[in-house]
């Protein structure tokens, strides 16, 4: 954990070096996230959550720009018919994640509106599993058997004026959720287990608000 944290704040100094060049501008993030997997057991819903951090937008040329960010991202899943119980489960992830967006766009006016692709790294620091008319208790991250680190890809689009940038980005995360297979028969744990390690990962969208300096 301490490497984590060191590595996060290693990312966050060298944005505000870069942002201290006249052309870049640093900022700060913050917007809605909805998640969801894709899981042939049980019926999977959406859960809508958030996320926050910090940027810097390097501007390259008149159409380009890179703009890494460091973001606290949450992000979930609501399973329901769990088990011989019919258990409804929702289950939290929170992520500190580093996505780099590589932006393309045109001047319009005082507008700039651009589309962007946006590949992400990340690991997961909290996760919370809550139950309803069930004892959630003994489902714990470990005998889940839920990967910490995550990796993905985002395309969205957006349109920035004077300081405010608005954008909606539509992303991916790759592999599997869990590290192993549980048994089929045995707890609850072992059969969400199964589910996330043969189904696809917290895939969503996001929209996200940024006031840049």
């Amino acid at each position: 954990m301490k490497k984590v944290g060191m590595l996060a704040l290693t990312v966050v100094l060298v944005m505000m070096g870069l942002s201290a060049n006249a052309q870049t501008r640093f900022g700060v993030l913050g917007g809605f996230t909805s998640s969801n997997s894709s899981v042939k057991e049980f019926t999977a819903k959406s859960v809508s959550l958030y996320h926050a951090g910090v940027a810097v937008n390097i501007p390259i040329g008149s159409i380009l720009a890179i703009q890494p960010q460091v973001l606290y991202q949450m992000k979930g899943t609501s399973l329901d018919n769990v088990g011989s119980e019919n258990v409804k489960l929702e289950t939290k992830n929170g992520y500190l994640e580093v996505p780099v967006q590589v932006q393309a766009g045109v001047i319009l006016d005082n507008f700039r509106v651009y589309g962007f692709a946006e590949p992400f790294v990340g690991v997961a620091l909290t996760n919370n599993t809550e139950a309803t008319n069930y004892d959630a208790s003994n489902i714990s991250w470990d005998n889940l058997n839920m990967k910490r680190w995550e990796y993905g890809l985002g395309f969205g689009a957006g349109v920035q004026f004077w300081r405010l940038q608005l954008s909606a980005k539509y992303f991916w995360n790759f592999g599997s959720l869990c590290k192993e297979e549980g048994s089929t028969t045995g707890t609850i744990a072992d059969q969400v287990g199964t589910a996330f390690k043969d189904g696809k990962n917290f895939d969503g969208i996001a929209f996200t608000l940024g006031i840049f300096f």
